[in-house]
């Protein structure tokens, strides 16, 4: 099978299905006839730029980014940030977060639809990890604050 091709069947698996681990994806490919390693899901997974959102079986599951944006908008309440922050640390303007894997594009999310531009200046993240630089020391503690209330 093609890269278009998988990237198609795994946007059409996680629209339909709740895919919560690589290792569901390779064993849907698995089913389909195809064979796929764990590495070449992980590279097509950063294609597609998946998000992990929070599901409705628990846990996390994959979605697209757009989707996202929705989550977003669902589960937005200080449980749901509380659900994925795991560590917060202010120092200055900046605050740096420990999240789930696979969380911190939601939680950006999250931070820029509760916060205006003249709070944030900056969020950086990873897979796990977030760096947010407040617009000052005020807006910071506002940010920190909104994370372990």
């Amino acid at each position: 099978m093609k890269r278009e091709e998988r990237l198609a069947f795994i946007s059409d698996l996680i629209e339909k299905e709740e895919v919560k681990t690589q290792d569901d994806l390779v064993e849907s490919f698995t089913e389909a006839g195809v064979t796929v390693t764990q590495a070449t899901i992980s590279r097509d997974i950063k294609s597609l730029a998946l998000v992990k959102i929070p599901s409705q079986t628990g846990g996390y599951c994959y979605a697209l980014p757009q989707k996202a944006v929705q989550a977003t908008t669902d589960y937005a309440s200080d449980d749901f940030l509380a659900d994925m922050v795991f560590q917060a640390k202010i120092k200055d303007e900046m605050i740096s977060i420990t999240a789930k894997p696979g969380t911190t594009a939601v939680i950006k999310r999250e931070l820029v639809a509760r916060f205006d531009a003249k709070e944030l200046f900056s969020i950086l993240n990873d897979d796990d990890s977030l760096l947010v630089i407040a617009s000052s020391k005020a807006s910071a503690k506002k940010i920190y604050q909104a994370l372990n209330d």
